[in-house]
């Protein structure tokens, strides 16, 4: 059985760890980022994932890249799926020349 582990959220990497670092509440987060305190909590808690708009957000002020949150939301998001749907993705055949 693969016990491989989810790949993190990246609004867990901002709540456990960004956001304690930096001494930075939710509210001030948003302020730099330029969005609403309501779409950094929904981000944080995991409820909405990293969108290109606030990947350059985030990147701009944390000092990162927007290919890092981005990637981080794709294999977060790509592990829960192929999961999910598992034993229909483990169902299709590679294609074999003719």
């Amino acid at each position: 059985m693969n016990m491989q582990r989810t790949p993190s959220h990246p609004g867990g990497l901002i709540r456990e760890v960004l956001l304690p670092e930096l001494g930075l509440s939710v509210s001030a987060l948003a302020r730099h980022c330029g969005v609403s305190r309501n779409t950094m909590s929904k981000l944080i808690n995991e409820r909405a994932d990293v969108t290109e708009d606030l990947a350059i957000r985030l990147s701009r002020a944390l000092g990162s890249t927007p290919e890092f949150w981005l990637n981080m939301q794709a294999r977060h998001n790509l592990h829960k799926l192929m999961q999910k749907r598992k034993e229909t993705y483990e169902g299709i055949k590679r294609v074999e020349a003719a």
